[in-house]
């Protein structure tokens, strides 16, 4: 046989064995050189773990799962760095549960990995909700790190419960610099983790009706930071924290327009620290140890235009609220 017989046979060998090819470069979309894929979920399936997936402008009607390590970036083209992730006709698909909220429907899942999502929209496009589920949500962390900045969540599905963004057992992750509109019940929800930041978001254009927190925290295991948002408009609660250890409040503004409600509502909080907010509503800051040890902080907060700028209810354990600075209150401290 001769050389170049063997050299076709080798080749007609190679091309019947299956083969696996590193992706490192997956390009979602036509506008920069890599390996392209129509979707962005195709992408991330074949994507290295710890790579990074772009993604040029355009709307994508998809449901996503991360479970590696990536990064996820949009790609400025043509003027244009628009990518909006709205529901694909199927709708959404029930796909975890919580402990809190139950049956869960995310459109976009983090699930135990570190995943880094950008200059994203979010549009839940006001769907039906997903059979069996309890809770739609934008965004869910779960059992995962990482962060998600400069990205618009708006129009969630309409289930019993909607939650812009659900931090569930989370761990070293930074959800800062977005903007989050529409909400219903809940904007931002953080439960079970910790070392997790949640900083210059702008949460507003509510829905008003009556039961919305901007910002919740519940159950935390370890220390949390709320810095520097802006929640307004239709709101009940501007950040509400129940039975969490060590969580630090500082910076933030928020306007609470409801005949009821709170700037910042502390229910069982433990170690908590509240500084430096400015806060407009019925009452600026509420601590409700609730049995709880207490021990919060809350100083040096800028609390305008309520019924109660301090309102202390159950058993005050060992909390410090003063000094804080009062202007058309009521009263400026209330207990009962």
């Amino acid at each position: 046989m001769s050389n170049s017989s063997y050299v076709v046979l080798i080749l007609l060998v190679f091309s019947l064995v299956p083969q696996s090819w590193s992706i490192s470069n997956a390009v979602v979309g036509t506008c920069r050189n890599g390996t392209h894929y129509s979707t962005i979920q195709a992408a991330i399936d074949a994507a290295d773990a710890g790579s990074t997936v772009q993604v040029c402008p355009g709307t994508y009607p998809e449901v996503l799962t991360i479970t590696k390590d990536l990064t996820l970036r949009v790609i400025s083209f043509d003027n244009s760095d628009g990518v909006i992730i709205t529901v694909p006709s199927t709708g959404v698909p029930m796909n975890g549960t919580n402990a809190l909220w139950g049956s869960l429907a995310p459109q976009v899942l983090v699930q135990n990995a570190t995943a880094n999502l950008s200059n994203l929209t979010i549009d839940g496009g006001l769907s039906s909700c997903a059979s069996g589920a309890d809770t739609s949500v934008g965004v869910l962390y779960q059992q995962a790190g990482g962060s998600m900045s400069n990205s618009s969540f708006q129009d969630p599905a309409s289930c019993i419960n909607a939650i812009g963004v659900l931090l569930d057992h989370t761990t070293n992750l930074n959800f800062s610099s977005n903007y989050l509109w529409n909400c219903v019940v809940v904007c931002v929800e953080i439960d079970y983790g910790s070392d997790t930041t949640v900083k210059n978001n702008n949460i507003t254009s509510l829905s008003g009706n009556g039961i919305l927190t901007g910002i919740e925290a519940q159950h935390l295991v370890g220390p949390a930071t709320i810095s520097a948002n802006f929640v307004g408009g239709g709101v009940r609660y501007g950040v509400r924290v129940n039975y969490s250890p060590t969580l630090t409040i500082t910076g933030n503004n928020v306007m609470v327009d409801l005949q009821f409600g709170a700037g910042i509502y502390l229910v069982g909080a433990t170690q908590a620290i509240v500084e430096g907010n400015r806060l407009f509503g019925p009452y600026g800051v509420w601590v409700e140890d609730a049995g709880m040890a207490g021990g919060n902080t809350v100083m040096t907060n800028t609390l305008i235009g309520g019924s109660c700028g301090l309102k202390l209810t159950a058993t005050n354990q060992g909390d410090t609220t003063k000094p804080n600075t009062y202007y058309d209150e009521l009263q400026t401290v209330c207990t009962n």
